[in-house]
Formats: C-alpha cells, sequence, structure tokens
C-alpha cells in the first residue's frame, strides 16, 4: 500500500480512506469465506488431522476459536444466500454488517434481508435477529436449567478463572449490577481501565459487601481474614513465600499486606517442625479509636485527590506499616476501599508522603508501564 500523508489529506479525504479500507476489508473477507467453504467441502481439516473445521481455521488463520465460529458459520450461510455475497464481494457490505445480515436472513431470501437492514446499523441488525428467533416455553425452561457459575483454581492457587452460563433477565440484571458498580469505581490519573477490568473491581466490591453483611457505606470491613504463615519461609523470602489464606490460595507480600493494614485478621505462624508461635489471636493494626479521630479529621470523606468517595472507608498508613511506619494519626490518612484495596495493594501505588493531606497524590511503581 503506497504511503500517505495523514497530516496533510483533508478531513474528508481522510474519511474517505478510512471508510473504503473497511470495504475493502470486507471484500476480502467474503473472498476468503468462499476459500474456506471450498476447503469445507474438501473435507481438508480432516485430512490434515484436525477434529473440526473450527479448529483447523483457529490454528490455519491464527485467530479465536469465537472469531473462526463466526466465520464457518457465515461462509455456509452464504452458500444460500446469493444477493447478499454479491453484494459483499463488491465491496457494499463491511464485513460485521455481512454477519449480520446472514443471521438476520432466511435461506435463499438474501434480498428480503438486505432490504430489512438497509436502514439499520449493525447493532439494529442484531436487534431483529433477536425479534426473529424462537423462544419456546420449553427454551426458556432448559436455559434457566442450564444456569452456572464456576470457578477454577490455577495450580499454585494464587488465582482463580470464573465462567458461567445465565438465561434472559437474570443475565441482563448480572451486567447491569457489574457495569452499574463498576462505573462508580472513581478513576485514577495515569491509570486506564478496560471493561473488563471494571467488572472484575466490581464483582470483588460486591462480594466484599455480602461478607460485610451490608452496602459497606462508611464502614469498615468487619469480616475476618485467617492466615497461615511458615515462620521461616516467609522470613527468608520477605513473606513472598510460606504465607496461605485459610481454604484459600497463596498469597504474596502484597497480598499479606492488605489485609494487615484493612481488618480484622487472624495470624497463625508455625516453626519448621510445626510448632506454633502465635494461635487465634485476632487484632486491628489501627484501633477503632484511632481509626475514628483518622476518618473525622479527614472530613468523612476518601482523601485521594479528585476523590470524594464516602464508600467503606478504611485508615491506611502512608509510610506502610511492613517498611516500619508508626500506626498514629500522623502516618494515617483516609481512603475508600477502592483506592485502598484496588490501586495501593492491588496495582501497587504508594502515597506521596509529601502531597497536601487532603489531597492525596501516587506514585507509581516501578514496574508499572505508563498508559
Amino acid at each position: 500500500m503506497e504511503a500517505i500523508d495523514f497530516v496533510a489529506i483533508s478531513d474528508d479525504q481522510l474519511d474517505r480512506f478510512v471508510a473504503g479500507i473497511e470495504s475493502k476489508i470486507g471484500a476480502m473477507r467474503t473472498a476468503q469465506m468462499a476459500g474456506l467453504r471450498e476447503i469445507d467441502r474438501r473435507q481438508t481439516p480432516l485430512a490434515d488431522g484436525c477434529r473440526s473445521m473450527v479448529e483447523w481455521v483457529t490454528g490455519r488463520l491464527d485467530i479465536s476459536p469465537d472469531t473462526a465460529k463466526t466465520l464457518i458459520f457465515t461462509a455456509r450461510s452464504l452458500e444460500d444466500l446469493p444477493a447478499v455475497e454479491e453484494a459483499a464481494a463488491d465491496g457494499h457490505l463491511t464485513d460485521d454488517r455481512t454477519v449480520a445480515v446472514a443471521r438476520l436472513a432466511q435461506p435463499g431470501d438474501g434480498k428480503t434481508a438486505l432490504t430489512e437492514s438497509a436502514g439499520l446499523d449493525v447493532a439494529g441488525i442484531h436487534r431483529q435477529v433477536a425479534l426473529h428467533r424462537r423462544m419456546t416455553r420449553n427454551q426458556e425452561h432448559q436455559g434457566f436449567r442450564d444456569r452456572y457459575v464456576a470457578t477454577q483454581s490455577n495450580l499454585d492457587h494464587t488465582a482463580r478463572d470464573f465462567h458461567g452460563h445465565m438465561v434472559g433477565i437474570a443475565s441482563r440484571e448480572f451486567e447491569e449490577a457489574l457495569h452499574s458498580v463498576g462505573d462508580q469505581l472513581p478513576d485514577t490519573p495515569g491509570v486506564r481501565r478496560s471493561r473488563g477490568t471494571r467488572n472484575a473491581d466490581a464483582l470483588w466490591k460486591m462480594a466484599h459487601d455480602a461478607l460485610a453483611g451490608h452496602d459497606g457505606a462508611g464502614a469498615a470491613s468487619t469480616h475476618g481474614v485467617t492466615v497461615f504463615v511458615d515462620a521461616n519461609q516467609a522470613a527468608a523470602s520477605n513473606a513472598e513465600t510460606g504465607v496461605v489464606i485459610e481454604s484459600g490460595p497463596r498469597v504474596g507480600p502484597a497480598t499479606l499486606e492488605a489485609v494487615i493494614c484493612s481488618g480484622s485478621i487472624e495470624v497463625t505462624a508455625v516453626t519448621q517442625d510445626g510448632t506454633p508461635l502465635n494461635i487465634g489471636r485476632r487484632s486491628r493494626v489501627v484501633s477503632p479509636k484511632l481509626r475514628r479521630y483518622v476518618l473525622h479529621r479527614d472530613g468523612g470523606a476518601c482523601t485521594a485527590d479528585g476523590c470524594t468517595s464516602r464508600y467503606r472507608l478504611e485508615a491506611h498508613h502512608i509510610t506502610p506499616w511492613s517498611q516500619g511506619g508508626r500506626t498514629d494519626a500522623d502516618n494515617l490518612t483516609t481512603l475508600c476501599w477502592y483506592h485502598h484495596h484496588v490501586i495501593i495493594h492491588g496495582e501497587g501505588f504508594s502515597i506521596d508522603p509529601q502531597s497536601p493531606a487532603c489531597r492525596r497524590r501516587f506514585v507509581r511503581p516501578r514496574n508499572h508501564d505508563p498508559p
């Protein structure tokens, strides 16, 4: 492709260039799907030792399984929709519009689908597809019976994957709740968050509230965490090994700091021969009286620069307790749950001790790539 000076060309030229590229992509994708149809007809994937067409396309084209499924579905559908395929091959349909129209069309009736979709955007076509799709009472009941949410820990129990299936109103309410809670979480300068990251933080926040037994407004966490520490391993590795949560994952120094910093914990430390050094002593690093004073002094709101949240306020050590920071009012500041757990203990940011008391700024960790 010939090099283009994007700075020199006009807005109209740039607009036509970008739109033209998308049309070419659509035409090329249509040609590719015609080729995939022939590969499917010849059963080439089976000859190559693949279990399915999806597996072959995923590996050969280096695309995701979901994209491969969409390609194969559309390629097979276009065989019965010559009018749609012709329009796409001529560059009149983008790739996404071709897929949407193929889903909307009835076999052999591509012209009607093209007419129905002419005044709609791609999202509108998909809504039309949903309207035309049959949904019987039995299908609704089966979809409901198939609901599940599963968690799977990785081999060393440091993280968990979540996956599941929900239908109808339940799925919509779940998505809306995640988006609503996630959008309420404050932004932090210099930190970009994808929708998936916001959803994860929102789910964590919802779980945190459920364990606390209320909506969390203005209150510290009351549920406890039991941490088992292998004294010899933890001391030798600065807590990077030898620390686990009861019936839960192995954790590192950041998580250990978080649970020590924010709530009621129960620490059980054992020596190499299994002798317990400390069992069952529950303690708060910041006493309730001192916490109330710090929150009152800071105006009952998060002190992070630009944040006015009053959600689950907690007292945080400016100089970390693990680094010798004292547990007194001068070394404590008020943070909301999000800035305390997500930004400080999750992302690894720290507070600039020179920043004003009511506008605390964060210092980016050394290994944190700029946005």
